[in-house]
């Protein structure tokens, strides 16, 4: 007995019109396969394929050898010391208020003095020596200039004062006069 409640599901025909599908066969391997020689131009040929991989291992140890020799080092640390003593120093420090005759200065050289010529930090060392030295002569004509400014200021007030000394010996400055008020005992301050 069939339940009459149990849903129905549509039954779909097959299609026998389409061909079946055909597996090609593949021809007998013979037993024994002829010796085939090759020719000159097929014999080079077999050497091509390991030449590029060659060429790619060469390469590959040149690269690890280049990069081992110079990726491993580290920067001097000389150079490391007196970069950071001037760092700490001149951070924050307009170029007028830095002091290049501070022993800093000449601890900084010592130390770049110390950086091997064949160190990574050789070029560096070089130029911060180089700038340290062109600062420092900078920094001693502006205290030339400085002290000759001053100087010449001081001459100047000499000579105003010389001027105003002779000016007053030959009475050129009018004399002091007091006043009657100031001769009484309340006033003799201006005596």
């Amino acid at each position: 007995m069939t339940n009459p409640t149990a849903p129905t599901v549509p039954v779909i025909p097959t299609v026998s019109d389409a061909p079946a599908r055909v597996r090609p066969e593949r021809p007998a391997r013979p037993a024994k396969r002829p010796d085939i020689k090759l020719t000159a131009a097929r014999e080079e040929s077999r050497f091509v394929g390991p030449l590029p991989l060659a060429i790619g291992v060469i390469g590959l140890l040149a690269t690890l050898g280049f990069a081992f020799r110079f990726g491993g080092k580290v920067e001097d640390p000389s150079y490391l010391r007196a970069r950071s003593n001037l760092n700490v120093y001149e951070r924050g420090r307009p170029e007028a208020e830095k002091d290049y005759d501070s022993p800093l200065y000449e601890e900084a050289l010592a130390d770049l003095a110390k950086v091997e010529p064949d160190s990574i930090s050789a070029g560096p060392a070089g130029a911060l020596v180089a700038d340290i030295k062109f600062k420092t002569d900078e920094f001693h004509r502006r205290v030339r200039a400085r002290e000759a400014a001053d100087e010449a200021a001081k001459q100047a007030r000499v000579q105003r004062q010389d001027e105003f000394m002779d000016a007053h010996q030959r009475a050129l400055v009018m004399p002091v006069r007091s006043s009657p008020e100031c001769e009484t005992e309340e006033h003799a301050h201006a005596q």
